[in-house]
């Protein structure tokens, strides 16, 4: 039988497996509940399986022949805090149990996919030419849990000659799988940052500097900066998500705190000329308008998720010979970013997408949205992706690790973590 025969006589346990995780969600870092039921699935496959601290489940399914090689696949598995509402037009088939915090984004059906596949590669095994690792990430909405697990791989000498990572995709038809060549999602940069002024009474502004007042020119200055000093053939979008100051309207406040975020497929460019440029500008106006500012998060452009070209043709290749051609596209990349992106400063690798959007059933919305859904009958093509994957990687020698041996994670950790978080992962 083929991946996709094989993912199709699975198909009731993965929708199963993924109805079961979207009734239970859990927030990032809170995911103890569902660990523990990813573990007792493998579990009964006799997958052998560990915990990794703080970071997720990591699995091994061992083949029939030992080559050498080895790839990763990885999904994840945390949930967001949203109240959840009916899907586009009221026909959700399963609800959130969690009150206020739901699968806005699909992480539900990665892990099942990727349990999905498990079943599918143990059926495969005489197949299997070396070794295959399962990665279920926590806290991949932004705790940043993959910090703890590239340092364990690391310490327990797993290092996987490729890596391939799935998302479903409520922007793509359902049943297609979008598999780019290089560009799939940006670098992010988040802020936020705390102007204090002098606080008084509405009635006397001049005894007063209101950080309001410092703000509107900081929002101003902003609105410029894309035109003056940003680079137009690179992309550069970015916004301001949160403003609060003050609680009375005749009360000039003391303090206020906005935050935004940035995303460039450019950090080390247009992202640093970003970031410099937003600091000189909040220094500026702050100290022209008499206030002081506190940046309480304030870092450089993370990575950009950039698929290696090499091993994007193999999966394109692989995927579409079991599929079939027509169900393989290529698509614009996202503006979102994703964890994705620290694998493949250390492994070389492919991030595909798996188009659930299917409006006869109401899927359509937006991921975080609170009316996203995803079609469950198509989750098969991203199980037999993740199996063609995996199976086509160990048979050739794309992606040699020592291809990237001078971009070690550690070095990437120590500029992009904190000194404290530095500890946790390395001791």
């Amino acid at each position: 039988m083929t991946n996709f025969e094989l993912a199709k006589k699975y198909e009731q346990y993965t929708v199963d497996a993924r109805n079961h995780l979207h009734r239970h969600p859990e927030l990032s870092g809170q995911e103890y509940e569902t660990v523990k039921y990813i573990m007792a699935e493998l579990d009964k496959m006799g997958i052998e399986n560990v915990e990794i601290p703080d970071g997720g489940v990591l699995a091994t399914i061992r083949g029939a022949a030992d080559n050498g090689r080895s790839v990763m696949l990885r999904a994840d598995c945390d949930a967001l805090p949203v109240t959840e509402k009916e899907n586009l037009n009221c026909t959700r088939q399963v609800w959130s149990e969690n009150e206020g915090v739901m699968h806005a984004c699909g992480h539900d059906a990665h892990t099942a996919m990727l349990l999905g596949a498990a079943k599918v590669l143990l059926e495969k095994k005489e197949e299997i030419e070396g070794t295959v690792y399962l990665i279920f990430e926590r806290g991949e909405e932004g705790s940043g849990n993959v910090k703890f697990i590239i340092p364990y791989c690391e310490k327990h000498g797993i290092k996987p000659d490729s890596i391939y990572g799935a998302h479903v995709s409520a922007l793509d038809p359902t049943g297609t799988v979008v598999i780019n060549d290089t560009d799939v999602l940006a670098a992010p940069m988040g802020f936020e940052i705390e102007i204090e002024g002098q606080g008084g009474h509405g009635s006397r502004p001049d005894q007063s500097n209101s950080p309001i007042g410092a703000f509107a020119a900081i929002f101003q200055r902003l609105e410029a900066l894309r035109l003056e000093k940003i680079d137009p053939f690179k992309t550069c979008t970015y916004s301001i998500g949160s403003l609060h100051a003050g609680a009375r309207g005749n009360v000039i406040p003391q303090t206020l705190t906005f935050s935004g975020s940035m995303r460039t497929f450019d950090p080390e460019g247009v992202g640093t000329v970003f970031y410099n440029r937003l600091k000189k500008t909040v220094d500026g106006i702050c100290a022209a308008y008499d206030c002081k500012p506190r940046y309480i998060k304030y870092a450089p452009p993370g990575l950009a998720t950039v698929n290696d070209r090499e091993c994007s043709h193999l999966a394109q290749q692989a995927v579409a010979a079991d599929i079939g051609d027509g169900k393989v596209v290529q698509a614009e990349p996202w503006m979102g970013s994703e964890s994705f992106s620290s694998y493949l400063k250390v492994w070389p690798g492919v991030f595909a997408f798996v188009g659930v959007k299917n409006e006869a059933k109401g899927c359509g919305a937006g991921h975080h949205n609170e009316r996203f859904d995803i079609d469950t009958d198509r989750l098969k093509y991203g199980v037999s992706a993740y199996a063609d994957y995996a199976l086509a990687a160990l048979k050739t020698d794309i992606g040699p690790v020592e291809r990237h041996k001078d971009e070690s994670y550690r070095i990437y950790a120590e500029k992009a973590y904190s000194r404290r978080d530095l500890e946790k992962m390395y001791g």
